[in-house]
């Protein structure tokens, strides 16, 4: 159900986190139930860590360490149109199909379109941003040279202040630095941080075969072929 003034409600919160409301005022920290309201800020410190979802679909927003979002949106009928400004850390995005509207993130650098899906941001001022797809499809465009590269799963798109664009295949290492700070956060545990990555090995892994020649000792050959990908 949608409040009347608030558009996303805080689920989790640890560690330092400074809020400040769309009217100034400023707090220090910030409870599970708090609502949160067009243009309010959030900045999490060393060890902060802030969940909020939205009150029309449940997409859900993770803000990690040392990171700094404007949350802003207008309710249009029963739903919510959702923006994110990003100033700069780690922020992980869970977001559920949207209608007509897409779901937008803007930073320094970059401005993001999506209609639900899951992805990574690391965002900094000086460097740019990289991307990282989860699932799905997300549009990203470079401010200054106006590119355009779509972040699908399992690759990588980093956007620099000087127009620059890429995207590459995603590096193990840094899924893995993206699942420590969810691992710090308290949002996955120990064996699911293994199966995670355990999983991210498999996508790098080629389809094929492997054929095993077995004599069934009456000089009969039998073949066992296994499959993989």
């Amino acid at each position: 159900m949608l409040s009347e003034d608030g558009i996303a409600l805080i689920t989790k919160s640890k560690g330092k986190i400074e809020y400040k409301k769309n009217d100034g005022t400023m707090k220090n920290r910030l409870k599970p139930g708090t609502s949160l309201f067009n243009n309010d800020r959030i900045t999490t410190g060393a060890n902060g860590f802030a969940k909020y979802v939205y009150l029309d679909d449940g997409s859900m927003i993770k803000v990690h360490k040392n990171a700094e979002v404007y949350v802003y949106g207008s309710v249009d009928k029963r739903s919510i149109i959702k923006q994110i400004n990003v100033s700069g850390g780690n922020v992980k995005f869970e977001v559920s199909k949207q209608g007509k509207d897409d779901f937008t993130i803007i930073t320094p650098t970059s401005v993001a379109t999506v209609k639900g899906t899951d992805f990574w941001l690391e965002s900094d001022d000086e460097e740019g941003d990289q991307f990282f797809g989860l699932s799905g499809l997300v549009n990203v465009q470079n401010i200054e040279s106006n590119i355009i590269l779509q972040l699908t799963r399992n690759t990588t798109i980093v956007s620099e202040p000087d127009g620059n664009m890429n995207i590459k295949k995603t590096d193990l290492n840094d899924f893995k630095k993206l699942q420590r700070l969810e691992l710090a956060a308290g949002e996955i545990d120990e064996n699911e941080f293994e199966e995670s990555i355990l999983e991210q090995l498999g996508e790098d892994l080629p389809e094929g075969e492997i054929k095993i020649q077995l004599d069934d000792g009456s000089g009969s050959i039998k073949e066992i072929i296994i499959k993989y990908k």
